[in-house]
């Protein structure tokens, strides 16, 4: 790790306070123009650290520069050795990340964060707007139990759909909706998308790895056909790196010890479809029906009006009226 890294660490974690040029030093047994250096280099990256003379260093409580120590100092102490690489731009986050799965023994629980996606991507082959310095665009790695059943894939969607719906509400005052299976909506735009992706065996049906790649538009502004539809968090006060972290947070829980039944819980009342009409096509035919339920494997059940019920497990819906 260089000098220029450990400074920005020991700032990370001293959030609050100012640290002297020569406790760093000391700490890192470097000198203190060393220190020097690596700040001015910080403050060149990007990083907002105040200098007042006889108090020392500190990260300005609005410097939201997303760095690996600034996300991992706000992980639950069980996940914060985990893999956490963070990019200035990218192709997609889901995409390095099965890059690396061919190419690199990656462990459990790999988080890849960038700033930037030049080719963002969402379900169905669509593209995810992911301009610089105004969301948080990034992808967990993780490797599932050896009984993880395919049929149940579109529960891990659910799972980080319930995760960042609690990230948002422990962080600030709002309350997102789900719109089944991937998206975040609050005040009736978009704001966030998931895609989930795996590693499958077909024959046996073994799912080898998983990558869920979430993009949260924090303060992206949209002056292009997707102004109509599409929103942004807009948090006062809060760090993306925090929103990051706690999101990762959240999906660990969710993942490995929250019981699917909870998550299926939350996850429903948080819908914006439930008990609403929505629109959407199977087999090339349109139908409209009632949402009435999400099941034990993740799919939507709806109701035509002729009470025939159907079970969804992918695919687009629109709610009649409003989205």
């Amino acid at each position: 790790m260089s000098t220029k890294d450990k400074v920005l660490k020991i700032l990370e974690e001293n959030r609050d306070i100012h640290m002297s040029g020569e406790s760093i030093a000391l700490q890192l047994g470097v000198s203190r123009t060393a220190v020097w250096k690596a700040v001015k280099n910080l403050k060149n990256d990007g990083h907002n650290i105040s200098s007042v003379t006889n108090r020392g260093y500190k990260l300005d409580n609005s410097s939201d520069k997303l760095d690996k120590w600034a996300i991992i100092n706000y992980l639950d102490s069980e996940i914060k050795e985990s893999d956490v690489r963070v990019y200035e731009t990218i192709d997609s986050t889901n995409t390095e990340a099965k890059r690396l799965l061919n190419s690199e023994n990656l462990s459990n629980f790999t988080v890849l964060v960038s700033d930037e996606q030049t080719a963002g991507r969402g379900r169905r082959g669509k593209t995810f707007k992911s301009p610089k310095g105004t969301g948080v665009y990034f992808s967990i790695v993780f490797f599932p139990k050896e009984d993880f059943s395919y049929n149940s894939f579109d529960l891990v969607t659910i799972k980080a759909a319930v995760s960042i719906v609690k990230a948002i509400e422990k962080t600030t005052d709002k309350k997102p909706e789900i719109k089944w299976v991937n998206d975040i909506f609050l005040n009736h735009k978009k704001i966030c998308g998931i895609l989930t992706e795996a590693d499958i065996d077909f024959e046996s049906k073994k799912v080898h790895s998983i990558v869920t790649g979430i993009g949260i538009n924090f303060t992206t502004e949209f002056i292009d056909e997707l102004s109509p539809i599409a929103g942004s968090l807009y948090a006062e006060n809060l760090l993306r790196s925090e929103l990051v972290a706690e999101v990762i947070n959240e999906f660990y829980k969710a993942l490995y010890y929250k019981p699917d039944e909870e998550i299926l819980s939350e996850y429903k009342s948080h819908s914006l479809l439930l008990g609403r009409y929505v629109n959407f096509e199977l087999n090339g035919t349109k139908y409209e029906a009632i949402a009435k339920d999400i099941n034990e494997k993740g799919n939507l059940i709806v109701q035509t009006d002729d009470s025939k019920l159907m079970t969804l497990s992918s695919g687009e819906v629109s709610v009649r009226g409003q989205f």
